[in-house]
């Protein structure tokens, strides 16, 4: 659905989503109801939807001004947001580039807890100086007041990308000196926090409430899977970060001597068992002396071929994509990425030809690095040149290391 962009600060966009209006219709219904069952002597069906409506209106309206000061704060700790969206209880960030120090860090991650709690206290001020407790405004403050409460202990909760768990990855890193230490160390409590919930939520289930038993169940088990693929994803950093192109099993090169006709051209290429490698490399006496596509062979006669070389059709080895064999793997993924065969050549230091590398040699050898396997009945099945095996994304992955600031 399309966003709504409700205005721009500093440069940056802030949206709404369109399922928001079905959210507040049904907030203000909920509280409405509530209202009705508990306090029906003192407001009428009116006045409970007024106080329904303006307390989420209210709500939705501090959130936004806490993101106004949060995105300031963000902004001025050097981080680069593309857009703003709010989804009612929260908002997400579009994020091209991530705070790059640890007091940074932890100055974001305050702001918007304390500016929850500055609200409710306020509002909760105003609440005590009244003298009528039924007063419809001071209802609506006292409501205010307690929901942004709720979201300020909510949101110091330390765990995944809540504010409370961001704090907590920029205290460590503050105190030790390592970005990673306190992801790993967020990680391993997110996972541990999320394995009490799925407890709570199995004892819940069996012996108090089924509705809450099966919500905590459900909250453990995201905050278990999440914690898993943020340490699958921690592993794959790694491996693109120290892994070198020499680490990979090359494919070999095809080679051709300079001087061959075209029949001996074609004969090679109908034994080729890469369809995906059209290319061959011209050598003349043990050196490479550049390369050839081998579509040429459509380009002239048949008649001809015993009479055709291919030395005449020859291109410069310098104009193929390539890399340097102790070039870290994710700069060959942003290189290979920029190809439209999906192949790159990789040279040793002296600039000779060593053999080429595409996306599934590097999929794989990620996979095996990470512990899997893969059989070669599966591996030939979704052998796709192509593409990386399996869907692994590769090229987004190293966007948000870049944009986290792990590369540069």
């Amino acid at each position: 659905m399309r966003l709504l962009q409700i205005f721009k600060i500093w440069g940056v966009p802030f949206k709404i989503h369109p399922y928001w209006f079905a959210i507040l219709f049904l907030f203000s219904w909920s509280i409405t109801s509530q209202i009705n069952l508990n306090a029906s002597q003192i407001y009428n069906i009116k006045e409970a939807w007024i106080i329904g409506f303006l307390t989420s209106f209210f709500l939705l309206s501090s959130i936004i001004c806490h993101e106004v000061f949060h995105t300031f704060v963000a902004l001025n700790q050097g981080v680069k947001i593309k857009n703003v969206t709010f989804y009612f209880l929260g908002a997400i960030l579009q994020i091209d580039k991530d705070c790059q120090t640890a007091l940074g860090s932890i100055k974001i991650a305050i702001v918007r807890p304390l500016l929850c709690f500055s609200t409710a206290l306020s509002l909760l001020f105003i609440t005590y100086l009244s003298e009528s407790k039924e007063h419809i405004l001071i209802n609506i403050f006292t409501r205010v007041a307690f929901l942004n409460l709720f979201l300020g202990f909510l949101n110091l909760i330390p765990m995944g990308s809540l504010d409370g768990g961001n704090l907590l990855k920029g205290i460590v890193w503050y105190f030790s000196g390592s970005k990673n230490k306190g992801r790993n160390f967020l990680n391993k409590l997110t996972l541990n926090l999320s394995i009490l919930v799925l407890l709570f939520g199995i004892i819940c289930l069996f012996s108090f409430s089924f509705f809450y038993g099966f919500l905590f169940s459900l909250l453990g088990l995201i905050g278990i899977n999440s914690s898993k693929s943020e340490s699958q994803f921690f592993k794959i950093e790694n491996i693109l970060k120290v892994s070198k192109v020499s680490d990979l099993k090359l494919s070999p090169l095809r080679k051709i001597e300079f001087n061959s006709n075209f029949i001996e051209l074609n004969n090679l290429v109908k034994n080729k068992k890469e369809n995906h490698n059209k290319y061959l490399f011209l050598t003349n006496n043990g050196r490479w002396d550049g390369f050839i596509e081998d579509n040429i062979l459509k380009s002239v006669s048949i008649k001809k071929w015993d009479r055709t070389f291919v030395g005449d059709f020859q291109k410069s080895i310098n104009k193929f994509e390539s890399v340097y064999s102790n070039t870290e793997l994710w700069r060959t993924i942003e290189k290979l990425e920029k190809t439209n065969e999906g192949i790159i050549l990789v040279i040793n230091s002296a600039e000779i030809p060593l053999g080429i590398v595409d996306r599934n040699k590097i999929g794989y050898f990620i996979f095996n690095k990470l512990g899997l396997n893969l059989p070669s009945n599966l591996i030939s099945k979704f052998n796709n040149k192509n593409k990386y095996p399996l869907g692994i994304e590769l090229p987004r992955i190293i966007k948000i290391m870049r944009k986290k600031g792990e590369i540069e």
